[in-house]
């Protein structure tokens, strides 16, 4: 039974083959015929309606389907269908040197439905109809101007001798290694950047062998490796490995490999990116690929069936056309081997051309690269106008940082005709080196920190002192006030009644104390926090004192902004843990409630619970500010991330206090909604010995 239907599903399949077998011998045909249409000398319009009445032969359903041609408004149509009422239509530009001229039409007049193979038939034929107006109108335009084509030969001279000027000075200046080389390793052609990464002399003094000098850090395996891949895809892209200097020191690169035609011989091209300082900065490399399109090469093989007058002309043209195409072609593969952003710009900051598709090939570079309605600032291209020489600079557009460099272009008079800019994006970097020069102020801040609390406890300590002994003596002199005041009925102290002296000297005795015992809490409290972090977690920390110390240091700046209402569980246990990273936490978890809070006057709520059953701590810490959105809270502990970049923030205080809640074995959860408020709740485990 199994074989049986396995038999039918072959039989099935069998002549599903053979249909479309049939239907590929139509379509063959059609072309076919309609190829001989165009090559058999008839006049352009007797061709066009010819092969509108042979289109539908190649189509699934000829006997219901119509076809049009039409050119420059005109319509050329087989004359025994009518083309109105069609049910379902496909159609092909006519293309001309860029501009669309008209279309071939075909249509079903009931309803059906094309096939992929249709739809590439039917563009087939619209670019063989294309290519047919082309060359007819070229026919025409060759016999019309055959006494300038001196003067042609002569432009296309100089646009080759300038593109190959071009390609020459795109090569020299390009920032990464570009070599050509033969099979067996001798390298033909090389840039500057390439013997500049490997120490050797940047005239190409040296004569250099991949095999023979060693340049791979491991040529029995390197080298088989390059040819097989290049065997089999003919590429070979993104390879990261290691060449050897000219000193013997290992330079780390990524490798792009593909076969190339140089003068006549089968050879390498190879581009090399120094990744050094890449490798140090982890930066992920891009890629982009654009083909150039080959109208020479039509254009060509047109003029060659053109009058034996004209042949050796033609000749001399082809060849110069196929150096033309070489040279553009090598650009073209030094445009794709470069891994950053390029474009050139002519004075009026038009882009000429570019390595990348996306939107960049025309237009103006500000705007198309950077989204700017004006030229950039400090722009590079017109400083390179201006001193004709190479820059190089920093540029920030929005949150992003970019390397921008730019070369000149010049033209056969020495005057810059044109400028070549590199960009690269190095936001990463950049916020790497802000966050060091912030780890660098805080540690500095500490240690000012620290000695100020030193100087301010010294005096204060003298101060708490001398009013406790003030305090004492008042107790002792104010009986011999009283004494000496029943007599003196006018008796002023410090231009004071001495009823009103008496009653307030204690008071301000006793304010003084005060004011001196808060002085060193404060002082103890920032000296405390900023003390060395030895990174042990062996504190027995109570949570409860925690937040009161946190809270007596940030007390002026929530002070301002926010009522605090605190709800402490007095039996809460003390858990395992470091107390100094503990105050860093709740610290930044305070500031951040005090900073969203928007009203005159908010409140923040702290909380402190046991839970039995999960053996764990809980610090709740909400305010009723303006809350956190959802995209936003999903990147809150993202190390880098914070929406408050214009007033400092480094986007690392929420990712340290996750890590250190995670040290201790605990948990963050957060609760948010906009305009109503957010609520930060901390888990950390209490150990068995602590569980009440």
């Amino acid at each position: 039974m199994k074989k049986n239907i396995q038999r039918k599903e072959c039989i099935e399949c069998a002549r599903k083959l053979e249909y479309d077998l049939k239907e590929r011998i139509k379509e063959l045909e059609c072309l076919y015929i309609i190829s001989s249409q165009i090559d058999s000398g008839k006049s352009l319009g007797q061709i066009l309606e010819n092969s509108a009445a042979n289109l539908v032969k190649g189509f699934q359903y000829p006997e219901m389907a119509c076809a049009a041609i039409i050119l420059d408004q005109s319509q050329y149509t087989p004359g025994t269908l009518s083309c109105e009422n069609i049910k379902a239509s496909l159609q092909s530009d006519i293309v001309v040197n860029g501009k669309t001229r008209g279309c071939v039409k075909i249509g079903y007049l009931k309803d059906g439905d094309f096939l992929e193979e249709e739809k590439k038939l039917i563009k087939e034929i619209g670019h063989m109809i294309s290519k047919a107006v082309e060359k007819h109108e070229l026919q025409l335009e060759l016999q019309k101007y055959v006494g300038n084509l001196k003067n042609l030969v002569k432009a296309k001279t100089k646009e080759l001798e300038k593109s190959k000027k071009r390609f020459e000075d795109l090569f020299e200046n390009a920032p990464d290694g570009i070599v050509i080389s033969q099979l067996n390793g001798d390298i033909l052609k090389a840039n500057r950047a390439f013997y500049r990464m490997l120490h050797y002399p940047e005239d190409g003094s040296v004569q250099l062998n991949f095999v023979r000098d060693k340049l791979y850090a491991n040529i029995p395996r390197i080298r088989p490796f390059i040819f097989k891949k290049l065997k089999e895809k003919g590429f070979l892209e993104e390879m990261e490995m290691s060449l050897i200097d000219s000193r013997g020191k290992q330079c780390p690169v990524i490798g792009s490999f593909i076969f190339v035609e140089f003068d006549g011989r089968r050879c390498i091209e190879e581009v090399y990116k120094d990744i050094r300082l890449r490798k140090e900065l982890e930066q992920e490399l891009i890629r982009q690929n654009e083909n150039l399109e080959k109208i020479v090469q039509t254009r060509t093989a047109d003029l060659e069936k053109q009058k034996d007058l004209l042949v050796n002309k033609n000749k001399e043209l082809v060849s110069l056309t196929d150096k033309l195409k070489e040279s553009r072609n090598k650009l073209q593969t030094l445009f794709d081997a470069i891994t950053d952003q390029v474009v050139m710009i002519d004075r009026d900051f038009n882009i000429k051309m570019a390595n990348r598709k996306e939107g960049t090939h025309s237009g103006k570079c500000h705007k198309k690269i950077f989204n700017l309605s004006r030229p950039c600032d400090r722009c590079p291209g017109a400083m390179v106008f201006q001193q004709k020489k190479s820059i190089t600079l920093e540029q920030k557009y929005g949150e992003e940082y970019y390397l921008l460099q730019a070369y000149p272009i010049f033209d056969d008079h020495g005057e810059v005709e044109g400028v070549l800019e590199f960009s690269r994006l190095i936001t990463k970097q950049k916020n790497m080196e802000i966050q060091l020069m912030q780890t660098d102020k805080l540690a500095s801040l500490g240690q000012l920190v620290s000695g100020i609390a030193h100087e301010i406890n010294n005096p204060n300590t003298f101060i708490r002192g001398n009013v406790s002994i003030i305090q004492e003596a008042m107790k002792d002199i104010l009986p011999i006030l009283d004494e000496y005041s029943r007599n003196e009925k006018n008796l002023q102290i410090a231009r004071l009644n001495y009823d009103v002296f008496k009653s307030n000297i204690l008071i301000l005795l006793d304010d003084m104390a005060q004011g001196t015992d808060r002085i060193k809490t404060i002082v103890e409290g920032l000296r405390k926090f900023a003390k060395r972090d030895d990174g042990v977690l062996n504190d027995e920390v109570d949570l409860n004192e925690i937040i009161q110390i946190c809270l007596r240091l940030v007390a002026n700046q929530i002070g301002r902004k926010a009522k605090v209402n605190l709800e402490l569980n007095g039996n809460i246990p003390k858990v395992k843990g470091n107390s100094q990273r503990l105050e860093q936490v709740v610290v930044n978890i305070l500031i951040n409630a005090s900073q969203a809070i928007e009203k005159k006057m908010g409140a923040i709520e702290i909380s402190t619970a046991f839970l039995e059953k999960e053996n764990e701590a809980l610090l709740k810490i909400s305010d009723n500010g303006k809350g956190i959105d959802g995209k936003t809270l999903k990147q809150i502990f993202d190390p880098f991330f914070t929406t408050k970049r214009n007033q400092g923030g480094t986007g690392l205080g929420l990712s340290i206090a996750y890590g250190i809640i995670k040290e201790h074995k605990g948990r963050i959860e957060v609760e948010s909604k906009l305009d109503s408020g957010t609520t930060f709740s901390i888990y950390i485990p209490v150990s068995q010995k602590e569980n009440p």
